[in-house]
């Protein structure tokens, strides 16, 4: 996740609801802008001025190390289509690309290559969907990693893992033309689905509506 990729993360929001308080209550008690504080809650990775992190620590009673959440690994990430494209298969499991997470931590470098498989609805489906399952890495460091991770730092990986996939995705649309397969100008239901060392071994799985190009 370079390019953007945040390894310090706040816990505000985490804060507040553990002590019941509002954004109200803590502009009152900080003197810190509704706005201001509106942006930490909302964005935990927001680079926030050390004054109002000491201020919003004196208020918490918590020290610093505890308003923050710290992962010290960076990652990085892309995918590649199967050279041999496979002829289509309508409900049945079949390779289509390979997806390869990099992850860096000072002089500690991970790799994990996956395998991406897609499994579609039966053409007379009313609702069409397709499932791509992320699976089969060539190490478990990944897995164990993503264990380590706070619930905050799973779910901004998740976001990024699924962002890869749309493009992965739309490269693929053009091998297949899902529309065209399916025969609809609707939406297309698509689930990523992202394994851990064994295929049971379910990390995140995520959902989106997609419109293809006809």
């Amino acid at each position: 996740m370079k390019g953007g990729d945040k390894v310090l993360a706040n816990r505000l929001k985490i804060l507040l609801a553990e002590r019941d308080l509002s954004i109200k209550d803590t502009v009152n008690a900080t003197g810190l802008s509704r706005n201001t504080l509106s942006n930490i809650v909302n964005n935990p990775f927001a680079n926030i001025a050390t004054d109002n992190v000491d201020k919003l620590c004196n208020y918490l009673e918590v020290a610093p190390k505890d308003f923050y959440d710290y992962f010290p690994w960076h990652f990085s990430m892309g995918y590649s289509l199967r050279k041999k494209i496979l002829k289509y298969r309508y409900g049945e499991e079949f390779e289509v690309g390979y997806f390869l997470i990099s992850a860096s931590s000072g002089h500690k470098k991970l790799d994990t290559g996956f395998t991406i498989f897609l499994e579609s609805s039966l053409p007379a489906k009313e609702d069409p969907s397709l499932t791509f399952s992320i699976k089969c890495p060539t190490h478990d460091n990944f897995n164990k990693l993503f264990n380590e991770m706070s619930p905050l730092f799973r779910h901004t990986l998740q976001e990024k893992v699924v962002e890869i996939m749309k493009d992965f995705c739309a490269d693929l649309d053009k091998e297949y033309f899902f529309n065209s397969l399916y025969q609809t100008n609707k939406n297309i239901k698509v689930s990523v689905v992202m394994y851990g060392k064994y295929n049971d071994d379910e990390l995140f799985n995520n959902s989106y509506k997609c419109k293809f190009q006809n």
